[in-house]
Formats: structure tokens, C-alpha cells, sequence
């Protein structure tokens, strides 16, 4: 009887899961942040498990919706950690859509994906202000735990937190 009951309970879990999830939300895979390269630049770093992702998309809130401001396709990643100049695409990565010209004041949200598993990792909220609270070696990210609050932490700790969500 007690397993029955537990079965129950897992599996209620687990749709609810689903149902809260929805369509098109991220889901576990990895996680995109941000950091600043050398030259002071917006980066994108993405961590996951699994398969490596195929891309990155950009967004931009227009009338209370996220609409696409630039979809990025990679090279092929390895090792687990890649990142992507968001002010100046390195050449290996393809531009498929829209512009990585960022307007002042306007909010942000990257996600890396892959397009075979239609996974879309964590993202992470910027404006073209975020880079004046990243110091070299952090990497931002949003902890949505009773609201959205921005945290800062070392690769190290941006590699653990996505090995968590895989």
C-alpha cells in the first residue's frame, strides 16, 4: 500500500512539474549567464550536461512579450563551457536573425538551446548596464527564489549550479 501511495505521489509531481513548466520554457540542460570578456565586453557563458548546444537566442521585451532580438547559431562546443562575445560575434558563430545591437535601457534575456532537443537552458536578464556590475571572472546570473534577484559567481560555481539542473 505504502508503495502505491508513493507511486501516486511521484507521478502527480511530475505532472504537475509538467503543467508548471509549459511549453517553450526552459528546462533542465544546462544554464546561460553573463560575464564581461577582457575588453570589457557582454559575454555569454553557457554550462551543460548532455549535448552541447546548437545556438543562442537573444530577446527583448516589446508591449509586456519577449520577441526575438537575435538568434546565433555555434560551432560545434565540446568540454562542457563555452562563451560568445554578444558586442562583437566572433566569426565562428552565425548570426541566423535580427541584431546584436543592444539599446540603452531596454531589458534583455539570452538562452543557449539546442535545436534538435528543443532544449532552452536557464537564461539570464541584461540591460547594456549589466556589464558595470560584473567584474572580470564573475558570471551573472538571476535567482528567481522569491523574486528575481542578479547573483554573482566564479566559473567554478556557474559550472556546479548547471551540473544541478542537469
Amino acid at each position: 500500500m505504502k508503495h502505491v501511495i508513493l507511486n501516486r505521489i511521484a507521478v502527480l509531481a511530475l505532472a504537475l512539474t509538467a503543467l508548471s513548466c509549459g511549453y517553450g520554457n526552459p528546462v533542465p540542460g544546462g544554464l546561460t549567464g553573463l560575464t564581461v570578456n577582457a575588453d570589457g565586453q557582454v559575454t555569454m557563458v553557457a554550462a551543460w550536461c548532455g549535448r552541447a548546444p546548437d545556438g543562442v537566442v537573444v530577446y527583448r521585451r516589446a508591449a509586456g512579450e519577449l520577441v526575438v532580438q537575435a538568434d546565433i547559431r555555434a560551432p560545434s562546443l565540446i568540454g562542457g563551457i563555452a562563451s560568445m562575445n554578444l558586442e562583437e560575434k566572433p566569426s565562428e558563430w552565425s548570426l541566423q536573425e535580427g541584431s546584436l545591437s543592444f539599446d540603452h535601457g531596454q531589458v534583455y534575456k539570452v538562452h543557449a538551446y539546442s535545436s534538435e532537443t528543443h532544449v532552452k537552458f536557464l537564461g539570464a536578464e541584461f540591460s547594456t548596464d549589466s556589464k558595470k556590475k560584473i567584474s572580470p571572472g564573475q558570471i551573472l546570473i538571476q535567482n528567481h527564489t522569491g523574486g528575481t534577484k542578479d547573483v554573482l559567481l566564479t566559473e567554478e560555481e556557474f559550472k556546479a549550479q548547471a551540473k544541478h539542473l542537469c
